[in-house]
Order: structure tokens, then C-alpha cells, then sequence
């Protein structure tokens, strides 16, 4: 399995600088990597000093690189919707966009980059649909509402994905490790969340259970007055579910964690509490946090600073790398794998995923407390005053300032009614009483 390390931090900390170091040591010690710049720059040009496009090239023995180039998906995306739709497009008298005229929107490389990592991952292809070719879209010839073009757009049942695979077995990588410089986590935090919430919009907008009612249609047409949606129009939500689930399994897996990049300060110091919120909130994982440029250094459990100290309150399960500001900025592959000698070493690359790595933690917990049931979410560095709650059916949403989530509540708990919440230790419990109106009576 494929080890991915997802590098973002505080704004100007040297993110980009520790990711390239990363892959580089990992590349001198016989991983075959890849550095996927994802964070909408060219800084990782200059940092390795190579030339990097959107497919990957050797910069190193070992180490391939290559960014994401953010005109270029945009206009590939467009593209390929735009095929897909474009008999819908002809009806309603709209012209296609040509590819001179498709210019990059301020956001599309964050939302763009994680699909590019899953297609680098192969767990999407670079086409899902050949142009043209999406199962019973519209198009010249082939009249609205046809049946699907292929017999894997007639199984409504969601079950493959839209590159054939039946989605439980991801394409061979030629990569042991995939290392992605992220953009600050201020956007980064949004960004990994993207594909769990555009998922969510797109069941609730289209969901692949109406599919069962497509004998319906033409009755609940009469009935209704309007038009039912067809089939294509399903598919493409089918289509692009299986897409977001796609990127979703290689976010959520075992072997994806972050590494933190951060700096000397109070700002700083700031920042890390709102970043440790975020990712907690959205279940990321974080394996190291890196001081990077402090005026201090040294990695170790013990380390008595009090800098260290917080960041250990805020991460207890990550590493602490403290790292003196270097005289010289590392530039090209041999100055990365001397400067990633201050760095904790990417463990979980081997061809045997290391135990600790083995499985994936529960971002949630539900404790008994007496006739109670407590909901335990990790929110470390949580201000109470930027904290919300609201149910809503069988979820929860949680808002922490900017940063929102809707938690899926276990069965039991949704025969719960909330009792209250509070926020002690770093997590936020909220506890919950049996419902007299739905709980089973002994």
C-alpha cells in the first residue's frame, strides 16, 4: 500500500521546503517517491531546481516530482462536463466554452489537486468516460432520456466505480511513498474536508436510491406536472460519487497522515491551536509536527521548551522536530536530504505497513456514563466561544469558527435525545439521554 504524507502549515514556515526534504531522504533510502506539488505555486520548482509539469519527472535517483498545473485540470475538467452535457447545453442554446477561453478560478487548484493525487494514486482515472461517451447523456444522435450507452450504466446499484473497478481494489502505483505539499492549512483544512461534503451535497441533491423509481417516472410526471430527471442525469451523479469516494479512500486510509509544518512564536502559536481544531474536527490524522527556522533545536521526547510543550498538548500522538534556522536555504536534492536529517523519518514506506499504521482510529467516541451515553469529539486547542451545535435528524453538526462538520450519529445515539455538551480536555462530549418515546422499554 502506498504511504502518503500530506505536508501544510503556517503560511511561510517552510512547508514546501520540509515536503521536498521529505521526499528526498525518503528517495536516498530507496523508496521510490513522488513529490506532488499541490499547494498552486512553482515553488517546488525552485526548491528542487528542476522544471516540473503535471506529469511527473525524475529530479533524483528515486525521487519524481511534478505539481499540479492548475489551468490545465481546470480546462480538463470543463472539458470532459462539457462533453458530458453538451446536448443539454445545445437544447437550452448555451455554445461550449473552447479551450482558449477557460481561464483558472481563484480556488480551482485546491479543489483539482486532491483528484490529482487520487489519479497519481490510480484510484481515478485521467478519464472516466471517454469524450463523448458518458452513459446516456445527450449528445448528437442520441436523444434525451436514451438508455444507458454501456451495461455498467444500467446497474443503478452504485457498486463500480467510474473507471470499471469495483472500487474495493486500487490500480498498482510504481510509488512507496507519495509526499504533497499542501497549501497553508488555513486552506488546507477545507480542502481535505471538500470531498466528504461535495459527497454529501450530491446524494442529497440526486440521490442513487431514486434510481429504483425509474418504472415511476412517466406516472409521478402526470402527477406532478414536471418533467422527472433521466437516467443520465443519475449516472452523473453516480459518476461523480464514485469520483469523490474514490478520493475519499485514499484520504481516510490508515497510511494518509499530515505533517505539520510550523514555526517559532506566538502567532505561530496561535495558528497551530487553530490548525489542531480543524484537523481534529475533520478526522485527520497527525503523525509530526516541524518547528521549523526556530532560534533553538533538537528532536526529543524531552525536549524542555515550552514551545515544544504546547505543541505536545495540542498533538500528544505526533512527533516534535525542532529545527535551528539553517544558514543556507536548502536548494536541489543533495541540500534537501542533508537539511531532512533534522526531520522525523516517514515510518510506514516499507513494503509491510508498520502496526501502528495498520488500522484507522475512530475520530469519535461514545462512553456510557451511567444511563447516559457521551459523544467524545477530539476538538484540542477549541475556543469555546467559537463553538456550535445543532441536531439535526441522526446527525450532528458542529461548527468551530470557520470550520464546520456533520457527524453521522451511531444508531443508539439516535434514539437519544442531547441532555448537554461541554468542552473539557480537548474534546468536546456531548451527552445524550434516552429518548422514552423510541428507546425499547425493558
Amino acid at each position: 500500500m502506498t504511504r502518503v504524507v500530506l505536508v501544510t502549515g503556517a503560511g511561510g514556515a517552510g512547508r514546501t521546503t520540509v515536503a521536498a526534504a521529505t521526499a528526498a531522504a525518503s528517495a536516498r533510502d530507496g523508496a521510490r517517491t513522488l513529490l506532488l506539488g499541490a499547494d498552486g505555486s512553482a515553488d517546488l520548482e525552485t526548491v528542487l531546481g528542476a522544471a516540473l509539469g503535471a506529469e511527473p519527472v525524475e529530479a533524483a535517483p528515486g525521487l519524481h516530482a511534478a505539481r499540479v498545473v492548475a489551468r490545465d485540470e481546470l480546462e480538463r475538467e470543463v472539458l470532459r462536463l462539457q462533453s458530458r452535457f453538451g446536448g443539454l447545453l445545445a437544447m437550452i442554446g448555451v455554445d461550449p466554452l473552447e479551450p482558449e477561453e477557460i481561464t483558472a478560478v481563484p480556488g480551482a487548484a485546491d479543489a483539482l489537486a486532491l483528484r490529482v493525487l487520487a489519479r497519481h494514486l490510480g484510484a481515478v482515472g485521467h478519464e472516466p468516460f471517454g469524450i463523448g461517451e458518458f452513459p446516456g447523456a445527450p449528445g448528437p444522435g442520441r436523444p434525451t432520456g436514451a438508455g444507458p450507452a454501456t451495461p455498467a450504466a444500467a446497474d443503478a446499484t452504485g457498486a463500480d466505480t467510474p473507471d470499471g473497478t469495483d472500487g474495493k481494489a486500487a490500480a498498482e502505483t510504481p510509488w512507496d511513498l507519495v509526499v504533497v505539499d499542501l497549501p497553508p492549512v488555513e486552506r488546507a483544512a477545507p480542502m481535505l474536508a471538500g470531498p466528504e461534503s461535495l459527497t454529501r451535497y450530491l446524494d442529497r441533491l440526486l440521490p442513487v436510491e431514486r434510481q429504483a423509481a425509474r418504472a415511476l417516472r412517466p406516472v409521478l410526471a402526470a402527477f406532478a406536472g414536471v418533467p422527472m430527471p433521466d437516467d443520465w442525469l443519475f449516472d452523473t451523479a453516480r459518476a461523480g460519487i464514485a469520483e469523490l469516494d474514490a478520493t475519499r479512500r485514499v484520504l481516510d486510509a490508515p497510511t494518509t497522515t499530515i505533517r505539520l509544518v510550523t514555526r517559532a512564536g506566538r502567532v505561530a502559536g496561535a495558528g497551530d491551536r487553530r490548525a489542531a481544531t480543524a484537523l481534529a474536527l475533520h478526522g485527520r490524522r497527525v503523525d509530526d509536527v516541524v518547528v521549523n527556522s526556530a532560534p533553538y533545536a533538537g528532536i526529543s521526547a524531552a525536549t524542555p521548551d515550552e514551545r515544544a510543550e504546547a505543541l505536545r498538548e495540542l498533538f500528544p500522538e505526533a512527533r516534535i522536530a525542532v529545527l535551528a534556522a539553517a544558514d543556507d536555504e536548502p536548494i536541489g536534492a543533495d541540500a534537501l536530504a542533508a537539511f531532512a536529517a533534522g526531520l522525523p523519518p516517514v515510518v510506514g514506506h516499507e513494503i509491510e505497513v508498520p502496526a501502528v499504521l495498520d488500522a484507522a482510529a475512530e475520530p469519535f467516541d461514545v462512553e456510557s456514563d451511567g444511563e447516559r451515553l457521551v459523544l467524545v469529539v477530539p476538538l484540542p486547542g477549541a475556543d469555546r466561544g467559537d463553538l456550535d451545535l445543532l441536531r439535526r435528524g441522526d446527525e450532528l453538526i458542529v461548527t468551530v469558527g470557520a470550520h464546520r462538520r456533520m457527524i453521522p450519529l451511531p444508531s443508539a445515539l439516535r434514539r437519544c435525545v442531547i441532555e448537554g455538551a461541554g468542552l473539557r480536555g480537548g474534546a468536546l462530549r456531548v451527552r445524550f439521554v434516552p429518548d422514552p418515546g423510541v428507546w425499547m422499554r425493558r
